[in-house]
């Protein structure tokens, strides 16, 4: 199981890669918070974002959602994701660096974007070829990805390929 945050469901949806979360788990949540961050009419990859997020379970925030955001110094959605992983001990998917700070402090599992290209790499699901022409995509439309991250991942998905 996972909880998806937005940020990791923007980019994918840019590129058109959603898929891969259900591909790599049987069952994908989230917060109403983040379907609101995600779903904003006009916005690119909207409409790919509603369709996925018809097959998510979809969550009322918790009830702490505004407390610890407040005592964290995080938006209430990235709270509410935070939350709901640490329920259930599920692994959060995320692309912001403050968010998985602290859902680690809460000691929430957490993998990154290129996590789960380098898991998908793995299992097959992707070679490693068509992973580091993803990775590419995701940058090239906009997803912050530090370049030592960026060398690094595209390393390890060339030892994949070899």
């Amino acid at each position: 199981m996972v909880v998806v945050d937005s940020s990791a469901l923007i980019p994918l949806a840019w590129v058109g890669r959603l898929d891969l979360v259900s591909t790599a788990f049987d069952e994908v949540r989230t917060t109403e918070l983040v379907r609101g961050e995600v779903l904003a009419e006009g916005k690119r990859g909207t409409a790919a974002l509603d369709e996925f997020l018809g097959s998510v379970a979809v969550h009322e925030p918790p009830a702490a959602a505004d407390d610890v955001a407040s005592m964290e110094g995080i938006a209430a959605a990235d709270a509410s994701v935070i939350l709901l992983a640490a329920d259930d001990e599920e692994i959060l998917l995320a692309n912001d660096k403050g968010l998985i700070e602290v859902a680690r402090t809460h000691g929430v599992e957490c993998w990154w974007v290129t996590t789960l290209l380098l898991r998908c790499a793995k299992e097959g699901d992707l070679t490693a070829d068509e992973a580091t022409d993803l990775l590419y995509d995701l940058v090239d439309e906009g997803m912050n990805l530090h370049p030592k991250v960026y060398a690094q991942v595209q390393r390890k998905l060339g030892e994949l390929g070899d």
